[in-house]
């Protein structure tokens, strides 16, 4: 039967039958010598089948809930490759006729010929231009040679006459004698070395010459000049040299 074990069930049946047959049948042997005392008891015997209790089931595991498909991306729609558009048809140059490459050819001469002229003429005006600058730049130099030159002969005039104010004349100086003084000066007008570069042959005349030109001590002409020009002033009396030759003399 389902839901029983069988083999159990078949020894306790046997088991049972046993019981029973030795009840009303009786042991062998025990029947002819000895009679019994008391009636066999009757048992009455009821066959019990208990149903073996199974284990439950283990409950079924619930069964895993199934990954969800990626869904699947959209293809991307093909772009629609656009048709090249037809090129034109190259159309035929025409060559030009020989008049046109007569003419052409003559342009073309006519500019050259231009160019060249306009060329030459700015050559010529250049050239002009630098002559004339050239000769004015001679002249103003002439004329500021000549204007400083005049300038140097009248300050070298006063410096003769300042100097020949402030000499004294020796009792051994005579008609005739002169000497080369050189004169250091300084942008102020002041007298810094005087020296005799040539002498007269009288040393007692060479000592007075020194001793005017010194004396002087600043002269205020030349402080002016070394302001208002000092480039004359460097190259004309910074340094420079003049001959004293006094007039009153004996014979």
């Amino acid at each position: 039967m389902p839901g029983f074990t069988l083999v159990p069930a078949l020894v306790s049946l046997t088991l049972h039958g046993i019981v029973l047959a030795v009840l009303l049948i009786g042991l062998p042997g025990l029947s002819d010598t000895q009679p019994l005392k008391e009636p066999p008891r009757v048992i009455h015997a009821k066959l019990v089948v208990e149903p073996v209790r199974s284990k439950p089931a283990p409950a079924p595991k619930p069964a895993p809930k199934p990954k969800p498909k990626p869904k699947p991306e959209p293809k991307p729609e093909p772009k629609p490759v656009p048709k090249p558009e037809p090129k034109p048809k190259p159309v035929p140059k025409k060559g030009p006729t020989p008049e046109e490459l007569r003419r052409k050819k003559a342009e073309e001469a006519a500019k050259a010929k231009a160019e060249e002229q306009a060329r030459l003429e700015a050559l010529q005006e250049e050239l002009q231009r630098q002559q004339e600058d050239e000769l004015a730049a001679a002249l103003a130099s002439e004329d500021a040679m000549l204007e400083e030159a005049e300038l140097v002969s009248s300050y070298q005039d006063l410096i003769v006459a300042l100097v020949q104010r402030n000499w004294t004349r020796p009792p051994s100086a005579r008609n005739g004698m002169s000497a080369t003084v050189g004169v250091e000066m300084l942008p102020t007008g002041e007298i810094h070395n005087a020296y005799i570069v040539e002498g007269s042959g009288d040393e007692a005349f060479d000592r007075s010459a020194i001793r005017a030109v010194k004396g002087l001590g600043r002269i205020d002409e030349l402080g002016e000049l070394g302001r208002q020009n000092p480039a004359v002033f460097e190259r004309q009396f910074r340094k420079f040299n003049f001959v004293f030759k006094p007039t009153d003399l004996r014979r």
